[in-house]
């Protein structure tokens, strides 16, 4: 008995570590031992003491039950290389918090499973010998499931993958490049992190970008290492994906045809088209250069305008109200309000799954019961 718990929480350490995308060497180190000592601790061969396997838990930011779990589930990323931007430990450590989280508050409401995932549209090479045409062809068929029909705007890419099961982390994170990265496993579903220090436009992108990955690419979420490699083909489709998914070209038809006819398209309708499908100026001005409606040239003159504006948008969106409209029915944030409210949990447990200290969650679950007082009254 006591060699098979051994066993199992090296298991869990290894793959925690894997995950978190440290090597042996590396991690020894932060624990204070020797790279042979955590080899025979991952192997199962000699036991790590309480003290270790606490310091353990706060390396990996993991809670220490994980480590005896007898079956340890996996978490898998698929980490977006394209810009050769690797997730920091602190980023990857985070949204797997956050995903564990959305899932226990799920479990002590009573409703896990009962939002099902997306679909999978699983891409085999072999069978499917034009990509980007099956990326299209996705985005068209997930238009229509989830009844966007083949002109529609998405008013707010947020709440609408949220209601359709895929949990969604919007936080700042302070790591040049880096835009969002997206998980998915059996237990905890499909979750997107997006950073959310990005303008708005780049966040509504990355969210179809990922979304476009958890759709065709589920089977290769298994990459428990980041690296800086690309994978080409799958980003390429992923930004295809979310291209027609955000501008459906018979949308995009519709709304020239009502607001311009055939005169030439000015910069104040290329403006409006932007506010109208909720995209950056620079997706814009391609789609209508798909679309015939400008030439390469322009194309290539306001591409090179919106790149000097650098981490700012030409025109933008409004975020606050963007996000502020997804955040007052946010899914996450109705459970836990439930949760506390209805005394499932304390409010120190919810501090722990909202990632808040004490003072913070207390505050917040005064305003509640304030809110439930007066709608009472």
């Amino acid at each position: 008995m006591e060699g098979r718990l051994r066993q199992q929480i090296g298991s869990n350490l290894k793959g925690a570590r894997e995950i978190a995308g440290l090597s042996q060497e590396v991690f020894a180190e932060k624990l204070g031992v020797s790279r042979a000592t955590l080899s025979a601790i991952e192997n199962g061969h000699v036991a790590i003491d309480s003290t270790k396997l606490i310091q353990a838990s706060r390396i990996l930011g993991r809670p220490i039950n994980d480590f005896f779990r007898e079956e340890a589930e996996e978490f898998a990323l698929l980490y977006r290389a394209a810009e050769k931007v690797v997730p920091e430990e602190e980023v990857r450590s985070k949204f797997r918090s956050f995903c564990e989280a959305y899932r226990e508050i799920e479990v002590i409401v009573g409703v896990a499973d009962s939002v099902l995932p997306p679909p999978e549209y699983p891409f085999t090479p072999h069978l499917h010998s034009k990509p980007l045409q099956f990326a299209g062809q996705v985005a068209a068929s997930e238009r229509e499931r989830l009844g966007l029909g083949k002109t529609e705007p998405i008013v707010n890419i947020f709440t609408l993958l949220e209601e359709n099961g895929v949990r969604i982390l919007a936080k700042d994170f302070d790591q040049e490049g880096l835009f969002g990265l997206s998980a998915y496993s059996k237990q905890y579903g499909p979750c997107i992190l997006v950073n959310s220090r990005n303008t708005i436009e780049r966040q509504v992108f990355t969210l179809a970008h990922e979304y476009g990955h958890l759709l065709m690419h589920r089977n290769r979420y298994t990459n428990l290492s980041p690296t800086g490699d690309s994978e080409d083909d799958l980003e390429t489709m992923a930004n295809t994906f979310a291209r027609f998914f955000l501008v459906p070209q018979t949308g995009l038809s519709e709304f020239l045809a009502r607001n311009i006819g055939d005169r030439k398209m000015a910069l104040a309708d290329m403006v409006a088209a932007k506010h109208y499908f909720r995209v950056s100026l620079k997706m814009m001005t391609r789609s209508l250069f798909d679309e015939g409606r400008i030439s390469e040239s322009e194309k290539k003159e306001l591409w090179a305008k919106t790149d000097q504006l650098g981490h700012s948008e030409f025109a933008p969106l409004d975020k606050t109200k963007l996000i502020r409209d997804w955040k007052e029915n946010r899914r996450f944030e109705t459970l836990a309000r439930k949760a506390v409210l209805d005394e499932m949990i304390s409010i120190g447990k919810l501090a722990e799954l909202l990632g808040q200290n004490l003072v913070e969650t207390r505050l917040q679950v005064q305003a509640w019961r304030k809110e439930l007082s007066f709608a009472s009254a």
